[in-house]
């Protein structure tokens, strides 16, 4: 590439590279602090901007693989064609909690609050062709590629509240487990960088890396074994307590295991679908749903979600409720359209605790979620 090109697209990389770190900001504040994001799923999120050096680097490679002038990238395109120059990482504990963040982010794309530029793709995976705590059969391949993570490229969509001005701009979600990450740094910074720099390393290195690989696939898989376990144990101790049989429990974390693999997924968010539509006057979010069938869950009331929420959504707490809002929010509750599923959320949050803890807790801890909420759209 000529200085002069390199130095074009250099400058305006400088200019725009500030507004890259408030989308990343609007982004991780987003999954944060959205009460439907499966945050227990989520142990880091981290963000970086294209290095200068490693973006030019990015474009000549490509520019030698293109040909012809009018495909090479330029100052006046290269946003457009590099696809990765703001990367947010999304680590997870373990296994399933891949899926639960991959659903999550598809609850997002269907209310278009994100559009999919493509269809995320599997990065070389990293889990094991078996379910966790089956035994792995004799002869089972566990050699591994190499880097792992699913990848998706994607920009805010337009029911989002960002700016207009970040509503064109890429991003690269990379979803991966904590053991995933730990591989990939460590790989990256002892082998990647030196081969990629000039410096060969003899096979037998290359062959080490990918044998920890390997290593680490098993103990994810015994990770995800051991905290089934542990949930399976924490599911028929509150059985005991409530005097029922322990029993076969769903080996899993209760409803999650319901919502994203079972045959009722459909019929528990259908059911409590007609409840809640008849009780607030709209349809919610297959993303709210998901949300207040989790809080059903650790309140017990996972087995009759419907009669739950009949109990705890009466008239008198709907309409405290509404005071609350109407005063900390200067607005009236389920009108905004854009509003209206954290409204719900907030609602059902209120009734749980009013259940559970009486009317003065839980019209402190409203007030208290409203005003912090009210904060941070000032910010």
């Amino acid at each position: 590439m000529r200085k002069r090109q390199k130095e074009a697209i250099l400058i305006l990389f400088l200019k725009e590279k500030e507004k890259y770190e408030k989308l990343a900001e609007y982004i991780i504040h987003l999954l944060w602090d959205d009460p439907s994001s499966p945050k227990e799923s989520l142990h880091t999120i981290t963000y970086r901007i294209k290095d200068k050096a490693r973006l030019i680097e990015k474009i000549d490679e490509e520019n030698k693989q293109l040909g012809g002038e009018a495909k090479t990238i330029t100052h006046k395109n290269f946003q457009k064609r590099v696809d990765d120059l703001l990367g947010i990482r999304l680590i997870c504990l373990r296994l399933s909690d891949i899926k639960r963040v991959e659903a999550y982010l598809g609850f997002l794309a269907d209310e278009k609050i994100l559009r999919f530029i493509r269809k995320p793709v599997q990065k070389r995976s990293f889990i094991l062709p078996i379910d966790p705590g089956d035994a792995i059969p004799e002869g089972l391949d566990l050699r591994y590629s190499g880097y792992s993570s699913i990848h998706y490229q994607v920009m805010l969509g337009e029911n989002s509240d960002a700016d207009e001005e970040f509503k064109g701009l890429q991003i690269e979600f990379q979803l991966r487990t904590i053991l995933e990450e730990a591989w990939g740094e460590i790989d990256h910074k002892y082998r990647y960088v030196h081969s990629r720099s000039g410096y060969a390393l003899p096979e037998y290195i290359h062959a080490g890396f990918y044998n920890l690989s390997a290593y680490l696939q098993a103990a994810a898989l015994q990770a995800e074994h051991l905290c089934r376990q542990a949930e399976a144990h924490r599911l028929a101790g509150k059985r005991k307590a409530k005097g029922k049989l322990a029993g076969p429990v769903v080996d899993e974390s209760g409803l999650q295991e319901i919502l994203m693999d079972g045959p009722d997924q459909a019929t528990l968010l259908a059911s409590i679908q007609v409840v809640l539509e008849k009780t607030l006057g709209f349809k919610l979010s297959s993303r709210t749903l998901t949300y207040i069938l989790k809080r059903l869950d650790e309140f017990g009331g996972v087995e009759q979600p419907q009669e739950l929420i009949k109990k705890i959504l009466t008239k008198k707490r709907l309409q405290g409720f509404r005071t609350i809002l109407r005063d900390v929010l200067d607005r009236k509750a389920f009108e905004d359209n854009n509003m209206r599923n954290i409204d719900a959320i907030n609602a059902v949050n209120f009734a749980l605790s009013d259940e559970k803890q009486g009317g003065r807790v839980a019209q402190e801890g409203l007030r208290a979620v409203l005003k912090w909420r009210k904060g941070r759209s000032m910010w």
